[in-house]
């Protein structure tokens, strides 16, 4: 959750904004105290509380503009959003220009100081990670968490490539099943703790296979569902510790998973060969576009492919350009998913995953001959 600081006279609406606070379900308030104690105080229990985000009233501005001074050099890694009663033209320029990176006017709701917070914290903290890659499925059963697991694992284990794997899927995720590593951490304790994360305590929630790191969605495990600011703050954490964060999707786009598509790199939707799974990748196409997806990072990736049962015009009706397609190799697949492991790195999926890795890790195109039966190549004519 978001730690926030509330700062304000002394006999004002703290308790209100903090239910306020509350309301949203992303933030944790950490600190409340009054804007008329003495700035040196109030820089040493920010210092302490580490908030994310001030809400400072400044009904007062001479007085709020001492303070400023003071927690600017005390908060360099939170945002100040500044309240009050009404705002003014020439006022709001000043606040702005004093350090202020946000303003709401009284009476706010919850969703407009959530709102002015996403804004805030992402001007401050923007996610450039250049290798995020996004995989969801058209529909249920694609079997896209395969792929993703398995291609992080070849980035991983054969790439040599720092890589996280993030299971999105808190309600219906089944990797931590799959591969018989249910247990403490995952993905539920983040949501408790990744305001704190630190590197050590990342350690005890992330499971391993070889050099691969995951952070699995451990659904039987009970714990809220995640929202934007658990995603941002992993993020956040992660991109300076992994070269490639690959994320797992559920089909449909939430305000916590948007978090998740708008940063990434590539968003591949996850399709099979068969009539309805097809069609639904357009309706997943305009939902990723309505969630602020640049056009072009979507396309379309086909798992367990057979060529012969769709035309490229019935591929072309999509509107989403066809990345590659992985080949059908089901008796492998589900081999490894009885033996709680990865898919075989000698068997076609196990091939096609290489490839696809050494496709996004270059972004080049993949070599002619034997590997273009392993991972197809739809391009246009």
């Amino acid at each position: 959750m978001i730690r926030l600081a509330i700062l304000e006279p002394p006999g004002a609406t703290a308790n209100v904004v903090r239910l306020l606070a509350d309301d949203t379900g992303v933030f944790e308030t950490v600190l409340v105290d009054s804007s008329t104690t003495p700035a040196k105080t109030i820089s040493r229990d920010l210092a302490l509380a580490a908030p994310e985000v001030i809400l400072l009233e400044v009904g007062q501005w001479p007085a709020v503009g001492s303070l400023l001074t003071q927690l600017k050099g005390a908060t360099k890694n939170a945002v100040i959003l500044g309240f009050r009663t009404a705002w003014k033209p020439e006022e709001q320029a000043a606040m702005e220009k004093a350090g202020i990176s946000g303003l709401l006017e009284i009476p706010f709701s919850a969703s407009e100081l959530e709102t002015a917070a996403h804004k805030a914290l992402h001007d401050l903290r923007p996610l450039r990670h250049p290798n995020i890659l996004a995989f969801l499925p058209s529909k249920a059963g694609s079997g896209c968490s395969t792929v993703a697991l398995n291609t992080a694992a070849a980035l991983a284990n054969q790439l040599e490539k720092r890589t996280l794997l993030i299971e999105a899927d808190r309600r219906s995720g089944s990797l931590s099943m799959l591969l018989g590593v249910e247990g403490d951490g995952g993905l539920p304790a983040i949501v408790e703790n990744c305001g704190r994360l630190a590197p050590m305590d990342w350690r005890q929630h992330v499971s391993t296979i070889g050099n691969l790191d995951m952070l699995l969605a451990n659904p039987l495990q009970p714990g809220p569902q995640p929202t934007w600011a658990t995603f941002f703050q992993i993020l956040d954490f992660a991109k300076d510790i992994y070269e490639y964060i690959v994320v797992d999707l559920p089909e449909l786009v939430n305000p916590a998973t948007k978090e998740l598509v708008c940063a990434a790199r590539n968003v591949f939707i996850v399709c099979e060969p068969e009539v309805a799974s097809l069609k639904l990748v357009e309706a997943r196409r305009s939902e990723l576009e309505a969630a602020k997806v640049v056009p072009g990072k979507i396309s379309v990736l086909g798992n367990r492919w057979e060529g012969r049962r769709l035309t490229r015009a019935a591929l072309e009706k999509t509107h989403v350009p066809m990345y590659a397609a992985m080949p059908n190799d089901y008796a492998q697949i589900k081999n490894a998913a009885l033996e709680s492991r990865l898919v075989s790195r000698d068997s076609a999926f196990g091939r096609a995953c290489l490839e696809l890795a050494r496709r996004v890790s270059s972004q080049q195109a993949p070599a002619e001959g034997r590997v273009r039966s392993l991972l197809r190549r739809f391009g246009k004519k």
